[in-house]
């Protein structure tokens, strides 16, 4: 942390031990792990977990117990070789567009900074590999069962042991909370914060779904960020494609965090969605579209190849999301007011129909489609899980995302 900051930091870590709510406490963690110096995270991973131990459960009749019992820490890190990748694209990129001598003479012209900087904003995501680790965290949204710290080339994850609500009780310390109430959304069906047992999980569950998701994450980052995997028919490289792989990875993982971080607006959560599924439909699956990715019999075969990949014990609560998603597919179809004027037209088809509407719509309104006359477009709230369940596709059939790949750069 810099020398100048260390002034807005005492202030911090002063307001929330003065409120020692469980999102004070949780927040106290992980910003003291972000800030510490290097040699003082050994310690700070130490007090972490003392801290996480020591929250109590308080009973109804004044007795307590530990809140998160079989807590775990995990001290992962990130290899550079990632982002040291990304640079290579950086700089066939900035010379396929302008000459060497007009680069240099812009480098002599801004000697303090980097001449290849070509999208390095949207490619900073393995500097500190955080938000590789939402999707899991975030996956039982609007609940939660972990918080990690994001520090340079190292992430600080810490699971709970059990899933906690993700809203909090009481006051919000958020004035523009109180615009809250203006927005008016009202979903089919609710979220569904069901549809995992924790008394059937393995008490080491979470802990495993830590670890088996970064080892996941390592393989997802090494396929899409090594150059090797973008050669034509040729053996040549191919830096256009790297490039736009990379940034399609990086941006859907940043928007189902978005997603899974937003449950309070599930209007933004919508819009998201939409913005994820083009990537997935016109760019990483090659589905041209949104319309067959959205169909349940879509996701259930996704579902189905991806359970093959995931170890039993952390099974439900890996794939909880996905069959939230799957359910919520399926209830989509319920808001069909009128039958189709078309003798030939089923639930799936129609279905195409109307979530190309849809997501058509985030355009605004032009000509309407005649499906938005037969369906009431309620959807409910666990719809915006579908782009998790195609990140699971993703990370866990190594086979074939290679095999995608390479047949997109012949």
């Amino acid at each position: 942390m810099p020398r100048e900051l260390f002034g807005e930091f005492g202030k911090l870590t002063q307001q929330l031990d003065a409120h020692p709510t469980l999102a004070s406490r949780l927040e106290r963690i992980t910003t003291t792990l972000i800030a510490v110096p290097d040699h003082q995270v050994p310690d700070a991973i130490r007090w972490g977990s003392e801290t996480l131990a020591d929250i109590p459960l308080t009973h109804d009749d004044g007795s307590t117990e530990p809140l998160f019992p079989r807590y775990s820490v995990h001290d992962i890190r990130i290899d550079p070789f990632a982002y040291r990748w990304t640079k290579l694209t950086q700089f066939f990129l900035l010379l396929k567009h302008h000459t060497a001598a007009e680069v240099i003479a812009t480098a002599k012209a801004n000697p303090d900074k980097l001449a290849f900087r070509s999208t390095e904003a949207l490619l900073e995501g393995p500097i500190f590999g955080g938000h590789y680790f939402v999707p899991l965290l975030a996956n039982m949204s609007p609940s939660m069962w972990g918080i990690a710290a994001p520090r340079t080339g190292q992430v600080i994850v810490y699971t709970f042991g059990r899933v906690i609500g993700g809203n909090g009780l009481g006051a919000s310390r958020d004035q523009r909370d109180a615009l809250q109430i203006l927005t008016h959304h009202n979903p089919a069906h609710d979220f569904d914060t069901k549809v995992l047992d924790e008394t059937q999980l393995h008490k080491a569950a979470f802990s495993e779904a830590v670890d088996w998701w970064a080892g996941r994450i390592n393989n997802t980052l090494r396929d899409i960020f090594t150059p090797v995997t973008y050669v034509d028919t040729n053996d040549f490289y191919l830096p256009d494609a790297h490039q736009r792989w990379m940034l399609n990875f990086e941006q859907l993982v940043a928007r189902v965090g978005a997603i899974l971080r937003h449950p309070r607006d599930q209007g933004a959560q919508l819009m998201l969605m939409y913005q994820a599924m083009d990537i997935l439909g016109d760019s990483i699956m090659g589905s041209g579209g949104i319309g067959q990715l959205m169909l349940p019999s879509r996701i259930r075969k996704a579902i189905e190849e991806i359970e093959e990949h995931v170890p039993d014990r952390i099974k439900p609560l890996i794939m909880a999301p996905a069959y939230r998603a799957l359910e919520a597919a399926d209830q989509v179809a319920d808001e069909f007011i009128v039958s189709s004027p078309n003798p030939n037209a089923t639930t799936e088809s129609r279905l195409t129909h109307l979530w190309n509407a849809l997501r058509n719509t985030t355009h605004g309104f032009n000509k309407t489609p005649e499906i938005l006359a037969e369906h009431s477009c309620r959807l409910p709230a666990d719809i915006v899980l579908v782009p998790a369940v195609y990140l699971l596709d993703i990370i866990t059939d190594r086979d074939r995302l290679l095999a995608h790949i390479r047949r997109t750069c012949r």
